[in-house]
């Protein structure tokens, strides 16, 4: 499957944008703030139907408009017209002309659908500036990382993270009554079996993914180490009088973590504490390599990859691979720099270049 177009309208600073990707490789320039990266997270957003960016929907809604939308045409690779889906949501602040409505509205071919019906027609793997601190940044940021692609290629995924999240703040908000004395510990149970239940669940789903990372080739040798908060019916157990005392639960897969490791000469070198930042640079780009092959075996068809002013952070060796990786997928780059839009034209020639200016298309 291939992206053809997308249009926005009133999403952030763009009103009115339409962009046609006619070459497998589109390259957009532009100076910071003029609407290069809200293409990527429009794009991502019809993926997976979440925003990388905002932490409420309606901050993609233009400040001056009461709707926004964002549309895309996806078609086959021979551009048939009976292999065309048009893809849309429309944004809004949950209430329209005063009425109540969802914050955001799916669409497939003009007929409205749930969200699970009308997101994975695709699947965009996201490569920006803030995934360098994937090494060694924080757990959450981590976890993001599994999260992201589990939820939007498994439905049961996406379930069962919705449901250990909802079950974990209920249990959270129970464990100070029953240090209290306020709820007996027998209150704890139906909460715990449905932790247990979902939590297992996701921490399969994990492993599984994670095991899939040793068969991705790539040339400096990285292994993935993934170390979770094992959730059982026996720790539950065990470290039951510890959280009622702290009044939060401290295992389960929100603890969740990895480590990624060099391996040279024979030894094992945790990168992040003893990697170089090239070295870390080039583990991040291992791990999107994995996402990238994992969605392509999971889908059977190649997602789309969007690379977000991550060029200029990358140095030589890891830009030649992530070039490497857009001339094998239908890819979108934005840049700031001209030299970059240059050096991108010369790996891969058939490449088109757009410019933004003042969040239009020139």
């Amino acid at each position: 499957m291939r992206i053809q177009g997308i249009a926005l309208q009133n999403v952030r600073g763009h009103q009115s944008l339409m962009v046609q990707f006619r070459t497998p490789t589109t390259v957009v320039t532009g100076a910071n703030a003029s609407g290069k990266t809200t293409l990527i997270e429009a794009l991502a957003l019809l993926s997976t139907g979440e925003s990388f960016r905002a932490q409420k929907i309606e901050e993609l809604i233009n400040f001056d408009a009461e709707l926004g939308r964002i549309k895309a045409i996806v078609g086959d690779l021979k551009d048939s017209e009976s292999g065309k889906d048009e893809i849309e949501v429309l944004l809004t602040r949950g209430e329209v002309q005063g009425k109540r409505t969802a914050k955001r509205i799916f669409s497939v071919n003009d007929i409205r659908r749930r969200k699970k019906d009308a997101i994975g027609k695709f699947y965009a793997v996201v490569f920006m500036p803030e995934d360098m601190r994937l090494i060694e940044g924080s757990p959450g940021r981590r976890r993001s990382f599994l999260d992201t692609p589990l939820a939007a290629l498994h439905p049961r995924y996406d379930h069962a993270l919705r449901q250990y999240e909802q079950v974990l703040r209920r249990r959270n908000k129970l464990l100070p009554q029953v240090r209290d004395g306020e709820q007996s510990t027998s209150a704890l149970q139906f909460w715990n079996l449905s932790l247990l239940k979902h939590g297992q669940e996701i921490q399969n789903h994990r492993r599984q993914f994670l095991q899939t990372f040793r068969e991705v080739g790539f040339p400096l040798d990285f292994l993935i180490d993934y170390q979770p908060s094992v959730i059982s019916e026996s720790r539950l157990d065990q470290y039951l009088e510890r959280e009622i005392a702290a009044g939060h639960t401290l295992i389960g897969p929100h603890k969740d973590d990895f480590v990624v490791t060099l391996s040279l000469a024979g030894t094992h070198r945790n990168v992040a504490l003893y990697g170089s930042r090239g070295q870390q640079r080039l583990a991040v780009l291992w791990l999107k390599y994995c996402e990238l092959q994992y969605a392509h075996a999971e889908l059977e068809e190649k997602p789309l990859l969007l690379l977000d002013d991550i060029l200029s952070e990358l140095d030589d060796d890891s830009k030649v691979l992530a070039l490497e990786a857009a001339n094998n997928y239908q890819t979108v780059i934005t840049t700031t720099q001209s030299e970059i839009a240059r050096e991108i034209k010369a790996h891969l020639p058939g490449a088109e270049i757009f410019t933004f200016k003042d969040g239009k298309l020139i």
